[in-house]
């Protein structure tokens, strides 16, 4: 397998990997969704926000989302553009860009912020984890 073909099945593997994330995250199994990070994982997605280890990121999940609990609304979040450079000790850093679509009754739909994701993921044994996730809102760009 040449180096081109190792690299096009790591990048297949992590568009994978963070689809099934964002199909538990929109799902709202934070469990789930926190049992892809390593168990001292940090999830960073709020500005000033940084939620760690695996218990730390589900209640910061079940407390942000509370605000939609009177509230109707499917959320998706959208990933693409994923760009995979080494990291230290075998990782890989994953950067992307992102965006969650509201829907709400009646088909109205808002596209939340724009944001820059960067990854850094590990193998734990066969497992892709993600070590560390931090999500930056372009509107931030401005500050």
């Amino acid at each position: 397998m040449t180096t081109t073909d190792t690299a096009r099945d790591l990048h297949g593997e992590v568009v994978h990997f963070l689809a099934r994330q964002t199909h538990l995250m929109d799902g709202r199994d934070f469990e789930g969704f926190a049992a892809t990070f390593t168990e001292d994982g940090e999830f960073s997605h709020t500005p000033g926000q940084l939620a760690a280890t695996r218990a730390g990121i589900v209640a910061e999940l079940v407390e942000f989302h509370r605000r939609f609990d009177d509230d109707p609304v499917v959320r998706r979040h959208w990933f693409n553009m994923v760009v995979l450079d080494p990291g230290e000790g075998g990782s890989w850093r994953a950067t992307y860009y992102a965006y969650t679509v509201n829907t709400r009754p009646g088909g109205d739909q808002r596209i939340g912020p724009s944001c820059l994701v960067t990854d850094v993921l590990v193998r734990v044994g066969d497992e892709l984890l993600t070590r560390s996730r931090h999500v930056r809102q372009d509107r931030l760009h401005f500050d």
